[in-house]
């Protein structure tokens, strides 16, 4: 009895096995893609080699960004001003032409009237140089004319020279028959009014008659060339 129960505890019991059920494969088969339908399988997750940037590095690229766009204003403000001022040239050298032009013409009409005011100041200078001349010239012929007349007065007086000089001072020279006849000449001279003086400056006698020599000056009045 003993040995039957060792056998029976030495007997595993027998266990309940229900039929293996058929197994259905559910793996669906693989599609490839084609270039128009992209891979709708499993992409792997990639990483970024570029570090991100900092807080510094994006202020420092805001000012330069910042500065860039103050130089391009400051370039366009400068092409402004190169043009504003290539512009005021052009415009300050066509006035200057224009004035220039102007002043071209007014200078050749103040020329013309120049040489007309010039040609009648020496026109009106002759007339007046030639007044003054007329006015202060004298007639030679008259004055010889006066000293013959008064020698004819005084019978026996020859003049043998006559001296006039351009302010009416004179000397004559000559010869007469007696002193008293020279004498008379004398006050001839003295009380004419065309003489305004007279000077006795020499005198002598011989035995062919007395010569003399006067010098005096001549009123220039009863004496001007008309």
């Amino acid at each position: 009895m003993n040995n039957t129960q060792t056998q029976n505890q030495n007997v595993a019991p027998m266990q309940n096995v229900s039929p293996a059920a058929p197994q259905t494969n559910n793996t669906q088969p693989t599609v490839n893609p084609t270039l128009a339908e992209p891979s709708k399988g499993p992409q792997a997750e990639g990483f970024n080699l570029i570090p991100a940037m900092s807080q510094e590095e994006k202020a420092k690229i805001k000012t330069k960004n910042t500065l860039n766009i103050g130089s391009i204003l400051s370039i366009i403000a400068l092409a402004s001003v190169a043009i504003g001022i290539v512009s005021f040239n052009i415009l300050s050298k066509a006035q200057l032409n224009s004035k220039k032009a102007s002043l071209s013409k007014i200078e050749k009409t103040t020329v013309s009237k120049m040489d007309k005011i010039i040609s009648n100041n020496a026109i009106v200078d002759r007339a007046v140089l030639y007044l003054q001349v007329k006015k202060d010239s004298f007639s030679h012929k008259k004055i010889i004319e006066f000293f013959t007349e008064i020698a004819s007065k005084t019978e026996g007086i020859t003049f043998r020279s006559m001296d006039i000089s351009e302010d009416l001072t004179f000397e004559i020279s000559g010869t007469g028959p007696s002193l008293e006849r020279i004498a008379r000449l004398w006050y001839l001279f003295g009380v004419h009014e065309n003489i305004k003086s007279i000077n006795l400056q020499s005198v002598s006698k011989s035995d062919t008659g007395v010569t003399f020599s006067f010098e005096g000056e001549l009123n220039i009045t009863n004496f001007i060339n008309e």
